[in-house]
Parts: structure tokens; C-alpha cells; sequence
């Protein structure tokens, strides 16, 4: 009796404890299952975060920078007064307020995230900046004696110089297709620039306009030569004490603020500038857009290089310098012949295949981002 007894409890316990088991599994299971559904939710919702990030980061280069190139050609085409002075003269003046609303920007910036102090000694910015500001003068007066879609379309180009630069200084081995690349861009850019050469040298007596369009596209192609030269320079303290992109910026161009006003004083500018402006109030508004794009613009940038890496940024410029030089045409009414169009057409296949084979050779993935 007794022996059936434990034998029913034991049967009892035993049915007990697989109870248990499948409860536990039971559990298990569904814990899982909702781990898992948490950790899938939360993957999809990084994923859209990502790409509504990477949505408001092309949006926001592509706003700016086309804000930014209106008002630019605006205050070198808008003329005052009788004498139909133009502000646009100006230049140093110009991109000293441009420098320093930058710096302020990123000041703001840097306080509001309460950034880290940048381990790059400050005179470690100042020849790069020096550069800069030579290169940009350059490109910004040639806008007087040539038009915005040139000055753009040849700024577009710095696979050139960076190719010259290495192979001439830095005895770098670049593949045939970089050539082949270079190639096709610089022609592109020629014909564009010098769209009837052969028509004006039929003329006996060029104009005097010929000798200041030649005049600006050579200071031009001056600033794009910089610009191969700048790069060099930034890679060597970028690896060395590796700043931050806000801190780039920021010390950039507080060395371009000092400069430029340099240049303001020493050439005279200062006083006629001012009294331009006080004179035409007017063109307040304009300045005033045109460097805040220029600021909101770069801060854009450095959020897509940061964030994206350097080969998504190009990628987005390239296609923004595209969209104005269309803009520029279209609003502005510049006359293009059939030879223009087809340039414009090579410059940008031949810099849409250097920006491909960068992608096959590094995968965004693997792609070091500027922290």
C-alpha cells in the first residue's frame, strides 16, 4: 500500500516538474520571441533615423549652397546708384565678414555641444588658412570678369591639381583611368572657358572685354591650383593631432578672418566699403544671406563627412554643383552654346567616374569617418 503510495507521488511530483519544464520553455520562448521583435523594432527604427539623418544632410548642402551661389552672383551683378557701382569690388571686405560669421558659427557650435578643447597647435592652421584665403580672393574676383556657371564648373575640378600635385611633388602612382578621368575634365573645362577661340583669333583687334574674360579665367585656374595644393597641407596635421571637423572650421577661418582684414586695411578697402553700405542700405539683406549660407552650409558638410564619411560628401557636392550651375543659367539667363552644354556634360561624367571607382575601391563601410 505504502509502495503504491510513493509511487503515485512520485508519478505526481514527476508530472509536477514537467509542468514546470514547459512553463519555463514556455517563457523562454516568449521572451525570446519578444527580445527579438524589440531588437528587429529597433533596428528598423535606427535604419530610418539614419536615412531621414542622411535625407536632411543633402537637403540642407543642397539648400544653403544654392541660396549661397544666387546671392553671391546677386551682389556681383546688383549695381547702385548712377555710376552703377557694384559691391561685389569689394572682395576682401567681403570675405572678411564671410570668415567671421564662419568662426562665430562655429563658436556657437562648439559652446553649445560643449566640444573638447582642439589638441592642434593654433599656427598649425595658419599656412593652410593662408592658402585658403589667397585661393578664395582668386575665385571671388574672377567672378567680376567671368560668369558664376564658369567660376563653379572650374572649381568642380580639383581632381587636376590634386593629380598634378602628386605626381609632379609627391612622385605618387595614380592607375591610367585617373588620367583618362583628368583627361576628360580638363578638356571639358577648356571648351567652356574657351568656347570660340577659334572665332576670336579671326579678330584683328580683340576687345576689351576678350582680354577680361581671359584675365579672370587665368586668375581662376590660379585658385584651382591652390586648391591642389591646400589639401597636402590639411592631411598633414589632420593625421597628426586628427581635430575635429567643428574645429577645423573654427580655427580655418578665425586665421581667414585675420588675414582678410589684413588685406582690407593694407588695400584701402575698409572706408569705401563701409560707405558703400551706408550709402546703399540695400544690399545689407544680400550680404547678410549670402554668409549665413555660407556658414549653415559648411556646417552641413561637416555633419555628412562626420557622419557619412568624406566619399558621401563628395558625392552630394558634386551633384549640388551641378544643380547650380543650372540654377545659374536658368535664373540668371546666361547664354550657353551647344559646345558649353556638352563640357558641362564631360566635367561632370568624368568627375561622376572618379567619384565611382573611389567607391570600388573603399566601401562606405570601411570608409574612415572625420570624428
Amino acid at each position: 500500500m505504502n509502495g503504491t503510495t510513493k509511487t503515485k507521488a512520485g508519478a505526481a511530483s514527476a508530472a509536477s516538474a514537467k509542468d514546470v519544464v514547459d512553463r519555463s520553455k514556455t517563457k523562454d520562448i516568449s521572451s525570446s520571441s519578444s527580445s527579438s521583435s524589440s531588437s528587429s523594432s529597433t533596428e528598423v527604427e535606427s535604419k530610418i533615423s539614419t536615412e531621414l539623418y542622411f535625407i536632411s544632410c543633402v537637403v540642407g548642402i543642397y539648400i544653403f549652397y544654392l541660396l549661397y551661389g544666387i546671392y553671391q552672383e546677386q551682389i556681383n551683378a546688383l549695381k547702385f546708384g548712377e555710376k552703377g557701382l557694384v559691391f561685389g569690388k569689394y572682395t576682401a571686405f567681403l570675405l572678411a565678414i564671410q570668415s567671421f560669421v564662419n568662426y562665430a558659427s562655429a563658436k556657437v557650435y562648439q559652446v553649445a555641444t560643449r566640444e573638447g578643447p582642439d589638441k592642434t597647435p593654433f599656427h598649425e592652421y595658419g599656412f593652410s588658412s593662408l592658402l585658403i584665403v589667397i585661393s578664395t580672393f582668386l575665385s571671388n574676383t574672377a567672378i567680376r570678369y567671368i560668369s558664376y556657371p564658369t567660376q563653379v564648373l572650374a572649381k568642380s575640378c580639383k581632381p587636376i591639381p590634386v593629380l598634378l600635385m602628386g605626381v609632379f611633388f609627391y612622385r605618387r602612382k595614380y592607375p591610367i583611368s585617373k588620367y583618362f578621368i583628368v583627361a576628360i575634365i580638363t578638356l571639358g573645362v577648356s571648351l567652356f572657358m574657351f568656347p570660340s577661340s577659334s572665332k576670336k583669333s579671326n579678330k584683328s583687334n580683340p576687345t576689351e572685354d576678350d582680354g577680361l574674360v581671359m584675365y579672370g579665367n587665368l586668375i581662376l585656374l590660379l585658385s584651382l591650383l591652390l586648391d591642389g595644393i591646400i589639401g597636402p597641407f590639411q592631411e598633414n596635421y589632420v593625421k597628426k593631432y586628427s581635430p575635429t571637423s567643428n574645429s577645423m572650421m573654427l580655427n580655418t577661418n578665425l586665421w581667414n578672418t585675420i588675414f582678410m582684414t589684413a588685406i582690407v586695411f593694407i588695400n584701402g578697402e575698409l572706408f569705401e566699403a563701409i560707405d558703400f553700405l551706408f550709402t546703399y542700405p540695400e544690399i545689407f539683406s544680400t550680404i547678410a544671406v549670402f554668409c549665413i549660407t555660407s556658414a549653415l552650409g559648411q556646417h552641413f558638410i561637416f555633419m555628412t563627412t562626420k557622419r557619412f564619411g568624406a566619399l558621401n560628401c563628395t558625392t552630394i557636392t558634386t551633384t549640388r554643383k551641378f544643380l547650380s550651375i543650372l540654377v545659374s543659367i536658368f535664373w540668371f539667363g546666361h547664354p550657353l552654346s551647344q559646345l558649353q552644354w556638352l563640357s558641362i556634360g564631360m566635367v561632370f561624367s568624368g568627375l561622376g567616374l572618379d567619384v565611382y571607382q573611389s567607391y570600388l575601391k573603399k566601401s562606405p563601410s570601411k570608409e574612415k569617418k572625420v570624428e
